[in-house]
């Protein structure tokens, strides 16, 4: 399947986001999008995501899709464990297999701890955990590495590439290393 957008426009009262932007994504790729800040990277991502209608253009795959995404924001569910947060995803969650899976990239003892008492690296970390743990097959990261050290940023790297399992991944940056790193075509927005 061949993913993308063709035309696509955004704009919000006078402001325009996004305009005229077409690109083209097949399955399984990973492709990361850089551009400066306020350049529209996430709302293209609420886009394709389909949390907002484009003003012009169209979308091609996504909305035929089950799509998972880690926000800018971690989006976790405060008053729940980690565990907790990433059995909300799944459909018959295995709370063994999940902690399991979680101790790659937190520590254990986190792991039962309301998601409002983690550090913010440790909520990092829980957010793209649920992420990459829902079934999908597309995988949107909106600036996932933000705020983790370079030793923890290597290793959910390596957890990531680990779990793309033939999905597309679509990842924003404004880091360079971080998308090499991934093994991601950069496309600048």
């Amino acid at each position: 399947m061949i993913y993308g957008c063709e035309g696509l426009c955004k704009r919000y009262g006078p402001l325009t986001v996004l305009d005229g932007v077409s690109l083209s994504f097949p399955a399984g790729a990973c492709v990361a999008i850089m551009a400066p800040s306020g350049g529209g990277k996430t709302t293209l991502f609420r886009l394709l995501a389909g949390l907002e209608m484009p003003d012009e253009g169209r979308l091609l795959g996504f909305g035929q899709s089950k799509i998972s995404m880690v926000f800018q924001e971690d989006r976790l569910c405060g008053h729940l464990s980690p565990v907790t947060n990433a059995a909300l995803v799944q459909p018959k969650p295995d709370r063994a297999a999940i902690r399991r899976e979680l101790e790659t990239i937190l520590p254990a003892d986190c792991l039962d701890r309301p998601a409002s008492t983690l550090s913010g690296g440790m909520k990092r970390r829980a957010a793209i955990a649920r992420a990459v743990l829902a079934p999908s097959d597309v995988l949107l990261l909106d600036e996932p590495f933000t705020g983790l050290d370079e030793e923890t940023r290597g290793r959910v790297i390596r957890y990531v590439q680990e779990r793309q399992r033939g999905r597309l991944l679509l990842m924003t940056t404004h880091l360079r290393e971080e998308a090499v790193a991934l093994g991601a075509e950069i496309i600048g927005l």
